[in-house]
C-alpha cells in the first residue's frame, strides 16, 4: 500500500501540472462497468453507490492530500459542483488517502462546502489503474464515459468543465423499456 502512494506521490511531484492526455487511462467500458458496480464513502461515514447516480451528469474526481496539483483543482470543482446541482448534475470527489483524516484535513482547506468522498489506494482507482493524479472522468446521464484524463492544468479544468455543462444542459432523453414505461 505504502509503494502505490509512493508512486502516485512520485507522479504527482514530477508532473505537477502536466495534463494527462485524454484516453490515456483506463478504456470507457472498464470505467462505465466499475463505476456502476462500486460504492465510495462519505467521510463522515455512509455509503454513496456510484451506480446510483444514473440519471445524472457526474463529474468524478479522484485526488490525495499529498497530490500538489489537487490543491489547485479541489476549490475550482467545488465551483463547478455547486453549478451543477443547480441542474441535478454533480461531482463526486473521491479521496484515495489510505488515512481519512488526512484526506478530511485536505478537504476542508481546499474544498470547502462540498461533499467529499473516501475510497483509499485500493479501491476504484486500483481497480481502474488511474496513470496520474488528479484524474477525472465525466459521465453522461447514462453513466457513459463523455471524457477522461488526468491533469490540474486551467485548460483541462476548463474542458471538464465545458463537457459537463454541455450534457448538463442537454435535455435528458426519455427511452422506452421492455414494459414500455419511460423512464
Amino acid at each position: 500500500m505504502r509503494t502505490t502512494a509512493l508512486l502516485f506521490t512520485t507522479l504527482c511531484l514530477l508532473t505537477p501540472a502536466a495534463p494527462v492526455a485524454a484516453g490515456a487511462g483506463p478504456g470507457t467500458a472498464a470505467v462505465s462497468a466499475a463505476v456502476a458496480t462500486h460504492s465510495v464513502r462519505l467521510m463522515n461515514g455512509g455509503e454513496l453507490p456510484l451506480g446510483s447516480l444514473r440519471g445524472h451528469v457526474v463529474v468524478l474526481n479522484f485526488w490525495a492530500s499529498w497530490c500538489g496539483p489537487c490543491r489547485k483543482e479541489l476549490p475550482q470543482l467545488a465551483v463547478l459542483d455547486r453549478e451543477l446541482s443547480r441542474q441535478g448534475g454533480r461531482v463526486i470527489a473521491v479521496s484515495i488517502d489510505e488515512d481519512v483524516r488526512n484526506a478530511a484535513a485536505f478537504a476542508s482547506r481546499h474544498a470547502a462546502g462540498m461533499t467529499v468522498y473516501h475510497d483509499g489506494p485500493q479501491g476504484l482507482i486500483r481497480t481502474l489503474d488511474v496513470p496520474a493524479l488528479p484524474w477525472t472522468v465525466v459521465l453522461d446521464r447514462d453513466g457513459a464515459v463523455a471524457w477522461s484524463g488526468g491533469g490540474a492544468s486551467a485548460a483541462t479544468l476548463q474542458h471538464i468543465a465545458d463537457t459537463a455543462r454541455r450534457l448538463n444542459a442537454a435535455p435528458a432523453m426519455l427511452t422506452e423499456s421492455t414494459e414500455g414505461v419511460s423512464r
